[in-house]
């Protein structure tokens, strides 16, 4: 990919389509934009030549930043790219640089991989991650859109919401409402999540456990009514049940 530095109009420059930034917060941009008014721009923003316009690559809070202080122009780095790369570059500028909350990395993730037939292996290689940390990125975009939301927002942490895919479907508002209203942190929420999963387990064992006992009450009465004199206990204990069917010769 060849480069070069020059100055552009700012009029000149259009957004990047492939921009994995959703989020653009006001008074961020504005302690930019004064920093660049104290100190000058320190490092140029990257484009592509996209018709008679320049095609924002990185750099697009320096480029609002700008525009905020009524520059006319703006130090860049042409570079010759295709979609795919431009797209690719944009997603690790902004990694690089930790701009990006979590969904906005899964979203851009999964556009890369999608228009480049990329693998989550072949993706995490290009990115210096680890195939997991992908995964377990992707994995956030099955979550509800208030729970997305409520990522982007900051209001829970990406480990809160990687907690969250364990919980049911049925039972995924009740639990996200609680975790919020309580403020629970990582740890706790995972301990309460955990929690809920083991009643439902121990709740699943005692209604398997009843069609058992009933399943075998059902045969011993058919056993009775062929004429088989028996009878039958039924003893229960702290951790399991004893059923005694006694039939005589």
């Amino acid at each position: 990919m060849k480069k070069e530095i020059v100055r552009i109009k700012l009029n000149k420059i259009i957004p990047n389509k492939n921009q994995p930034r959703l989020d653009f917060y006001d008074d961020s941009i504005k302690g930019l934009a004064e920093s660049i008014k104290q100190n000058g721009l320190l490092q140029p923003i990257t484009v592509r030549k996209s018709g008679d316009k320049f095609e924002l690559i990185a750099g697009e809070r320096r480029y609002r930043a700008c525009l905020l202080n009524g520059a006319s122009d703006i130090e860049a780095i042409i570079m010759e790219s295709s979609d795919d790369e431009s797209a690719n570059l944009a997603l690790v500028e902004n990694l690089q640089r930790e701009d990006l909350n979590a969904i906005e990395q899964a979203m851009a993730m999964r556009r890369i991989m999608k228009a480049e037939n990329l693998t989550q292996n072949e993706l995490a290689e290009r990115l210096g991650y680890r195939q997991s940390t992908v995964a377990n990125k992707l994995r956030l975009l099955k979550l509800p859109e208030y729970i997305k939301k409520a990522i982007s927002q900051g209001t829970i942490t990406e480990r809160h919401a990687r907690a969250l895919l364990n919980v049911p479907e049925d039972k995924l508002e009740d639990v996200y409402l609680t975790i919020t209203n309580r403020k629970y942190n990582v740890s706790k929420t995972e301990e309460y999540i955990r929690e809920l999963s083991e009643r439902a387990k121990n709740r699943g064992v005692s209604n398997n456990l009843k069609i058992g006992i009933n399943t075998i009450k059902q045969a011993y009465e058919l056993c009775r009514k062929s004429g088989i004199d028996a009878d039958m206990q039924v003893t229960e204990y702290e951790n399991n049940v004893k059923i005694v069917i006694r039939m005589k010769k």
